[in-house]
Protein backbone atom coordinates (compact mmCIF):
# COMPACT_ATOMS: atom_id res chain seq x y z
CA UNK A 1 0.00 0.00 0.00
CA UNK A 2 2.95 2.82 1.01
CA UNK A 3 4.81 1.66 -2.16
CA UNK A 4 1.57 2.37 -4.48
CA UNK A 5 1.14 6.03 -2.61
CA UNK A 6 4.31 6.38 -2.82
CA UNK A 7 4.28 5.66 -6.50
CA UNK A 8 1.66 7.65 -7.50
CA UNK A 9 2.37 10.89 -6.08
CA UNK A 10 5.65 10.54 -7.88
CA UNK A 11 4.43 10.02 -11.31
CA UNK A 12 2.21 13.14 -10.76
CA UNK A 13 5.21 15.29 -9.51
CA UNK A 14 6.57 13.81 -12.78
CA UNK A 15 3.61 15.36 -14.79
CA UNK A 16 1.71 12.41 -15.28
CA UNK A 17 -1.52 11.85 -13.66
CA UNK A 18 -4.51 9.10 -13.36
CA UNK A 19 -5.57 9.49 -16.77
CA UNK A 20 -2.79 7.47 -18.42
CA UNK A 21 -3.61 4.11 -17.63
CA UNK A 22 0.58 3.30 -17.70
CA UNK A 23 0.14 4.91 -14.31
CA UNK A 24 -1.84 1.88 -12.82
CA UNK A 25 0.18 -0.20 -14.91
CA UNK A 26 3.42 1.42 -13.10
CA UNK A 27 1.65 1.44 -9.46
CA UNK A 28 0.88 -2.10 -9.87
CA UNK A 29 4.57 -3.17 -11.32
CA UNK A 30 6.52 -1.34 -8.09
CA UNK A 31 4.30 -3.42 -5.76
CA UNK A 32 4.84 -6.37 -7.41
CA UNK A 33 8.50 -5.29 -7.24
CA UNK A 34 8.04 -4.56 -4.05
CA UNK A 35 6.99 -7.64 -2.89
CA UNK A 36 9.00 -9.95 -4.87
CA UNK A 37 12.74 -7.55 -4.42
CA UNK A 38 14.31 -10.82 -3.03
CA UNK A 39 14.11 -12.22 -6.66
CA UNK A 40 15.05 -11.16 -9.75
CA UNK A 41 11.55 -9.86 -11.71
CA UNK A 42 11.74 -10.63 -15.72
CA UNK A 43 9.65 -7.56 -16.89
CA UNK A 44 8.74 -9.52 -19.94
CA UNK A 45 7.73 -13.11 -18.55
CA UNK A 46 6.72 -12.52 -15.16
CA UNK A 47 5.98 -8.55 -14.07
CA UNK A 48 4.04 -7.66 -17.83
CA UNK A 49 1.78 -11.09 -17.30
CA UNK A 50 0.48 -10.30 -13.74
CA UNK A 51 -0.27 -6.47 -14.46
CA UNK A 52 -2.07 -7.88 -17.80
CA UNK A 53 -3.77 -10.59 -15.63
CA UNK A 54 -4.68 -7.63 -12.58
CA UNK A 55 -5.96 -5.64 -15.51
CA UNK A 56 -7.73 -7.69 -17.77
CA UNK A 57 -5.53 -6.99 -21.05
CA UNK A 58 -2.52 -7.81 -22.83
CA UNK A 59 1.25 -7.41 -22.01
CA UNK A 60 1.41 -5.45 -25.32
CA UNK A 61 -1.01 -3.23 -23.77
CA UNK A 62 0.51 -2.94 -20.57
CA UNK A 63 4.35 -2.54 -22.25
CA UNK A 64 3.03 -0.10 -24.91
CA UNK A 65 1.28 2.26 -21.76
CA UNK A 66 3.88 2.18 -19.55
CA UNK A 67 6.07 3.39 -22.62
CA UNK A 68 3.90 6.14 -23.30
CA UNK A 69 3.88 7.08 -19.64
CA UNK A 70 7.56 7.00 -19.78
CA UNK A 71 7.99 9.16 -23.04
CA UNK A 72 5.22 11.89 -21.89
CA UNK A 73 7.34 12.38 -18.20
CA UNK A 74 10.86 12.69 -20.50
CA UNK A 75 9.08 15.51 -23.36
CA UNK A 76 8.39 18.34 -19.93
CA UNK A 77 11.53 19.96 -19.63
CA UNK A 78 9.89 21.60 -16.28
CA UNK A 79 10.59 17.80 -14.75
CA UNK A 80 14.09 17.68 -15.18
CA UNK A 81 15.13 18.34 -11.76
CA UNK A 82 13.12 15.56 -10.62
CA UNK A 83 14.09 13.39 -13.50
CA UNK A 84 18.07 13.74 -12.51
CA UNK A 85 16.88 13.06 -8.99
CA UNK A 86 15.03 10.21 -9.48
CA UNK A 87 16.74 8.36 -12.45
CA UNK A 88 20.35 10.14 -12.67
CA UNK A 89 20.19 11.39 -16.42
CA UNK A 90 22.94 13.36 -15.91
CA UNK A 91 25.15 11.21 -18.59
CA UNK A 92 22.53 10.63 -20.92
CA UNK A 93 19.75 12.57 -21.93
CA UNK A 94 17.96 9.66 -23.62
CA UNK A 95 14.79 8.19 -22.06
CA UNK A 96 15.20 4.80 -20.05
CA UNK A 97 13.44 1.74 -20.89
CA UNK A 98 10.74 0.34 -19.28
CA UNK A 99 12.96 -1.55 -16.99
CA UNK A 100 15.27 0.84 -16.50
CA UNK A 101 12.58 3.28 -15.48
CA UNK A 102 11.01 0.91 -12.67
CA UNK A 103 13.92 0.01 -11.45
CA UNK A 104 15.59 3.35 -10.75
CA UNK A 105 11.78 4.36 -9.54
CA UNK A 106 11.94 1.50 -7.57
CA UNK A 107 15.40 2.16 -6.30
CA UNK A 108 14.04 5.46 -5.78
CA UNK A 109 11.57 4.74 -3.38
CA UNK A 110 13.20 1.76 -1.55
CA UNK A 111 16.52 4.20 -0.42
CA UNK A 112 13.93 6.86 1.62
CA UNK A 113 14.95 9.62 -0.59
CA UNK A 114 11.22 10.37 -1.49
CA UNK A 115 10.70 10.53 2.36
CA UNK A 116 13.30 13.08 3.04
CA UNK A 117 11.83 14.79 -0.30
CA UNK A 118 8.07 14.60 0.88
CA UNK A 119 9.61 16.05 4.56
CA UNK A 120 11.36 18.92 2.84
CA UNK A 121 8.58 19.77 0.69
CA UNK A 122 5.93 19.86 3.93
CA UNK A 123 8.51 20.74 7.09
CA UNK A 124 7.68 24.71 6.90
CA UNK A 125 3.89 24.31 6.52
CA UNK A 126 4.05 22.61 10.16
CA UNK A 127 4.84 24.13 13.47
CA UNK A 128 7.16 21.50 15.36
CA UNK A 129 7.09 23.32 18.52
CA UNK A 130 9.05 20.94 21.44
CA UNK A 131 6.03 20.67 24.40
CA UNK A 132 8.45 21.05 27.33
CA UNK A 133 10.02 24.12 26.26
CA UNK A 134 7.54 25.76 23.68
CA UNK A 135 10.32 26.18 21.23
CA UNK A 136 11.37 24.41 17.66
CA UNK A 137 14.04 21.69 18.19
CA UNK A 138 15.48 19.02 16.23
CA UNK A 139 14.03 15.91 18.55
CA UNK A 140 10.40 17.33 17.43
CA UNK A 141 11.64 17.79 13.98
CA UNK A 142 12.59 14.52 13.98
CA UNK A 143 9.12 13.23 15.45
CA UNK A 144 7.53 14.91 12.40
CA UNK A 145 9.77 12.97 10.07
CA UNK A 146 8.15 9.94 11.64
CA UNK A 147 4.96 11.46 11.35
CA UNK A 148 5.21 12.43 7.83
CA UNK A 149 6.67 8.81 7.39
CA UNK A 150 4.21 6.61 8.73
CA UNK A 151 1.50 8.76 6.58
CA UNK A 152 3.18 6.74 3.87
CA UNK A 153 2.98 3.37 5.64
Amino acid sequence: MACEKQTADILRRLGVNGLYKGCDFITSGMSFIHENAASYTPVTKILYPEIARQYNTSTSCVEKNIRMVIETIWKYENNREIIDKIFDTRHSSRRPSNLQFLMSLYRHIESGEFMRQVYDMYKDSFVYTCPSNGRQCESCKEILYMALYHMYQ
